[in-house]
């Protein structure tokens, strides 16, 4: 399965090509467009070719990236992750989960014990971005410790996103 990060009901885990539909279902959801955008990934392939280009290619890279968060069932129901943006100092921390898993605290476990594993994938200090309306996000980062520290234009949208600190 290869958990990277086990808790007490998850495991994080890298990703594969199996895990292509659930993403390709993660990133159409409706909240998922509306906060973090749309990702452009509309087929299976799509989704394939984002694993291939956007995980996988972080681990070998930068030693770190998204996981699959999974059930101990191994059903995939989101992911959680550190990626390294260009117009970032620091890798920030983001995550997203399955509609239909939310407001179960998977998030908040999930992404703490990433947190408390950074050192051991070389990070010291994270940031994070969130969108300045996605209140459940901003609750979740506040719980984990985060605190905002400013605005900024990230995205070609010109859409100004909420920073915060780690």
């Amino acid at each position: 399965m290869n958990a990277v990060i086990k808790t007490k009901r998850l495991l994080l885990r890298y990703a594969n090509e199996h895990d292509a539909a659930m993403l390709l279902n993660l990133v159409n959801q409706p909240n998922f467009i509306k906060y973090i955008g749309d990702k452009g990934i509309y087929t299976l392939s799509d989704a394939k070719n984002y694993i291939e280009q956007s995980f996988i290619a972080s681990y070998k890279h930068q030693g770190f990236g998204p996981y699959i968060i999974t059930l101990h069932s191994g059903e995939a129901v989101g992911i959680v992750g550190f990626y390294k943006r260009k117009a970032l100092q620091l890798p920030d921390l983001g995550f997203a989960l399955l509609t239909h898993y939310e407001k179960n605290g998977y998030i908040f476990e999930a992404a703490k014990a990433l947190l408390q594993s950074r050192h051991t994938l070389g990070i010291k200090q994270v940031s994070a971005i969130c969108a300045a309306n996605n209140t459940a996000s901003q609750c979740v980062l506040l719980k984990l410790g985060f605190n905002m520290i400013g605005k900024a234009v990230i995205n070609d949208d010109k859409t100004a996103v909420n920073i915060y600190g780690y």
